[in-house]
């Protein structure tokens, strides 16, 4: 059922995207780049089937994108997404509040990533999350129960989110939607606002995260 709802998506058609994101460049406008999407989230697709916390349906980055850009700006569609960690920052201007980011790509503009963005106090929680600790050795009949906690978190920032979480496979729950960002790089190339203002930028994809709870680590057996 979810892949079906999702397939459909692909299908959207110009007139009904129009509505709700410009073209990006006269050679290749939204629709076309949308449609186009799917082939860099194999690796995902085909781990889903295999994982207990997908079981009841995962979605991927770029399924992500094209169910955002089909709700519109201002909508957001609920799902349980699944993503590697491939990069990540910090709002620095305010513009974005004190939001953390974690994205599915190294470059965080190009249209087909989900970008996670985590309040403060829920990446801090995430961070020093309980982890399983494996034991090296096994003796008939006896049955250890070991467990780790990592470090606390003194200097919140970039640098030890990416650290511990960069190249991680995760799960989150929660709502996907656009998110307007105004700058001058991006891709697909920055288009005109739709809410009728003069700055010029694109759209994010985004789920944010305001519970450490949401968040669950894939690990690979």
């Amino acid at each position: 059922m979810l892949r079906a709802a999702i397939s459909s998506l692909v299908a959207l058609s110009a007139s009904g995207l129009s509505a709700q994101v410009s073209e990006a460049d006269s050679a290749a406008p939204i629709e076309q780049r949308l449609a186009s999407l799917g082939e860099s989230d194999a690796a995902l697709k085909a781990a889903r089937a295999g994982l207990p916390e997908c079981q009841t349906g995962c979605i991927t980055p770029e399924e992500a994108t094209l169910m955002a850009f089909s709700a519109g700006e201002g909508a957001g569609q609920a799902g349980r997404f699944l993503l590697d960690i491939r990069g990540g920052g910090q709002s620095i201007h305010g513009e974005l509040g004190e939001l953390f980011f974690v994205n599915s790509r190294q470059d965080y503009a190009t249209l087909g990533t989900l970008t996670i963005a985590f309040e403060p106090a829920a990446l801090r929680a995430l961070l020093q999350r309980a982890k399983v600790c494996g034991s090296a050795d096994v003796t008939e009949g006896q049955i250890d129960v070991k467990g780790c906690r990592s470090s606390g978190v003194s200097d919140l920032n970039m640098f030890t989110m990416i650290q511990r979480l960069g190249g991680r496979r995760i799960v989150v729950e929660g709502e996907v939607r656009l998110q307007w960002i105004d700058s001058h790089i991006g891709s697909p190339r920055p288009v005109a606002n739709k809410r009728g203002e003069r700055e010029t930028g694109y759209y994010q994809v985004w789920v944010q995260v305001a519970d450490a709870d949401r968040v669950i680590f894939v690990y690979d057996e």
